[in-house]
């Protein structure tokens, strides 16, 4: 087996039982639903309607085992012979395997140590989310192989980036990194297009990031991301205020202490990404199996999140508008 394969395969495999372990931990002597989940969502307190989202969160953990869907081989294209995705089936292999890392990033950040640098990974989940439904939107497979070829070719010109980037950070002495980059790149775009014209197919692009959202991002319960999720990457005033900040007194809550609402807001965001993200991934990767748990934990999720959407848009504009 390739090295690089059987090392992202035991990379993944560690990092999801690393996940799995804590959410184990986080529901230890807590047997069947979470507290106050046999309740009406409106009638639970902030810290039970957060709870009821991890009991949520950690069943869809289970039932989805992304360590032995990296053991099953995708199906790339022989042709095509560096580590960057080429084919829709690798492509999609690739987002699932990241988006299910950033899911267990945004679950165990959100309930342990809660902070906004947290919301960069439910972030990631909706930008990988946008990219997996633009590629597969197409229902015919040469259209398909298209945009994979998009993707892959608008990997490269960020590689190339990345090698200008190396250039300037070069010291004396040093390999000539971004040189080894840049040639690369020049040779995977030349090989890229040689491919994509033997097949006959049409150079397309990768719509510009704000499309995407715009186009594939679903829900309205999603409507605040536009405005927000730049929070997570990105230190200033506002995200400090609209974090940590409590509605009317304006005093700091360190890791979102008495903030429930806002855990549970960002990880019900969390939990719909990822569900349409595998939901959008079982055609391509063959797992049927999972359709019954990604159908039981949007069923379970829907009241819990639209409460925990309404109650943090309040608190929202509370925080904006400190009279209200």
């Amino acid at each position: 087996m390739n090295e690089d394969i059987q090392g992202l395969i035991d990379g993944v495999t560690r990092a999801w039982d690393q996940v799995v372990k804590q959410v184990d931990e986080m529901f230890r002597g807590m047997p069947g639903p979470a507290p106050g989940e046999h309740r009406s969502p409106a009638a639970m307190a902030d810290s039970e309607l957060a709870a009821a989202l991890l009991a949520v969160a950690a069943g869809l953990i289970g039932a989805i085992d992304p360590a032995r869907q990296a053991t099953f081989p995708a199906v790339g294209d022989p042709r095509w012979r560096f580590n960057l995705p080429a084919t829709v089936e690798t492509h999609m292999r690739a987002m699932f395997t990241e988006a299910s890392d950033a899911f267990g990033l945004a679950v165990t950040g959100l309930t342990d140590h809660a902070s906004s640098a947290d919301l960069a990974a439910v972030g990631r989940l909706a930008e990988i989310l946008v990219r997996a439904r633009w590629l597969l939107e197409p229902a015919d497979a040469t259209l398909r192989r298209e945009r994979g070829y998009a993707l892959t070719a608008d990997a490269i010109t960020w590689l190339r980036k990345t090698s200008g980037r190396a250039e300037e950070a070069g010291a004396v002495g040093q390999p000539d990194l971004a040189g080894d980059i840049a040639d690369r790149t020049e040779t995977m775009e030349a090989r890229l297009t040689e491919i994509r014209q033997d097949d006959g197919l049409r150079a397309v692009k990768v719509p510009k990031r704000r499309k995407l959202l715009d186009a594939y991002l679903p829900g309205s319960g999603l409507a605040l991301f536009a405005l927000l999720s730049a929070a997570g990457s990105r230190p200033g005033a506002a995200p400090s205020a609209l974090f940590y900040s409590e509605p009317g007194t304006g005093n700091a809550a360190y890791s979102f202490q008495r903030l429930q609402i806002t855990r549970a807001y960002w990880l019900a965001q969390a939990i719909a990404l990822y569900a349409h993200l595998c939901d959008t991934s079982v055609p391509v990767l063959g797992r049927d199996d999972w359709k019954e748990s990604i159908a039981t934990a949007e069923i379970r999720l829907r009241p819990l999140s639209q409460e925990a959407e309404r109650r943090y848009q309040r608190r929202l504009q509370r925080g904006l508008h400190p009279g209200l």
